[in-house]
């Protein structure tokens, strides 16, 4: 069973929950300014507001934040490719042009008023150094004084997740953190440790559902790393993650049960935690998706409820991203 398409677009799925967002920008972007950032705030761009190239850009998210009494906006990029790209700098100018574009054109910004600052990320988890310019100004070839005042400049926040270092990541009270901890586990050891941080997240209300869904996430991500097979013997030991189910069972049992997940976690333990998983997730998925819709447009109905129980996973979860830019309900159901 794929998560989603790729992991590309489960990344993205992820960092649509604004709890991780806020923490990617407290944890990772250490400038003063950030602690006038109302994180509350958060919201995320949806479809409506932007023009189609954005809708067609998939590793792209745009989310907005109180900043000073107005709206920053909060590119942010997520760069999966193995090759650095040299032109980074040139491709967010240009989509921080359509951003600013649609804003005018959507009389987001008044006649007059001055344009909102945006704050373009590129979040990179290739291991190769990054090295490309984060400036477009250093893409341009030298020229005289007088036309170097003509020379656009715009700069990009790049955060390189394995250039992190791995115990400031462990110290770090933070869900984005985690994540980046599970990308570079190296033996069975590094899950370990980073399952046990994730637990305690999961143990703290407020943060249930983000963990939750960085959970989901970390079992499909490892079954993506060997190859969609049965676990190979380096990752055997992923069933060790049984040991943390098995601590937080009977909790999970009164909350989860309702949400179907109970016969996937009990076969999770007595056949092998992926497969058992597999199915419990799926129903869990159902639920999810069934809250984010209520929450966004209110009662479900039942053709839409009967839809989603008959679903599979990678359909639940394209449906779950069309939330983010749906109008109205039918249009998450009539793709």
């Amino acid at each position: 069973m794929a998560f989603m398409n790729d992991h590309d677009t489960g990344r993205r799925w992820l960092f649509s929950d604004p709890k991780m967002v806020a923490d990617l920008i407290r944890g990772f972007i250490h400038e003063p300014w950030v602690e006038e950032l109302d994180l509350e705030t958060l919201e995320l761009v949806s479809g409506s507001f932007v023009s189609e190239t954005f809708q067609r850009r998939e590793n792209d998210i745009i989310w907005r934040v109180k900043f000073r009494g107005r709206w920053l906006y909060v590119y942010l990029l997520l760069e999966f490719q193995s090759t650095v790209d040299r032109l980074m700098a040139l491709r967010l100018m240009v989509y921080v042009g359509l951003l600013y574009q649609q804003l005018v054109d959507e009389k987001k910004v008044l006649p007059g008023e001055a344009l909102p600052p945006v704050l373009p990320i590129v979040l990179y988890n290739g291991r190769a150094p990054w090295g490309a310019p984060l400036d477009v100004a250093q893409l341009i070839a030298e020229c005289p004084d007088e036309l170097a005042v003509y020379r656009p400049s715009m700069r990009y926040f790049l955060l390189e997740e394995h250039a992190q270092d791995p115990d400031e990541l462990a110290a770090m009270p933070n869900l984005a953190a985690i994540v980046f901890r599970f990308e570079k586990c190296e033996k069975p050891d590094d899950f370990r440790r980073a399952g046990a941080a994730l637990r305690e997240w999961y143990d703290d209300p407020a943060h249930r559902e983000s963990a939750w869904r960085v959970l989901r996430w970390v079992l499909r991500f490892f079954k993506k790393r060997s190859g969609g097979e049965e676990l190979t013997e380096d990752l055997a030991e992923i069933r060790d993650c049984e040991a943390m189910l098995e601590e937080r069972i009977k909790e999970w049992e009164k909350e989860l049960i309702e949400k179907g997940l109970q016969e996937g976690i009990k076969r999770g333990i007595e056949e092998g935690l992926e497969k058992g998983l597999e199915q419990g997730i799926e129903k869990g998925e159902a639920e999810v998706l069934l809250r984010q819709l209520e929450r966004k447009f209110g009662e479900v109905r039942p053709e839409f409820r009967r839809r989603i129980a008959e679903a599979e996973s990678d359909q639940l979860l394209a449906w779950a991203e069309r939330i983010l830019t749906a109008k109205n309900i039918d249009d998450v159901f009539s793709q």
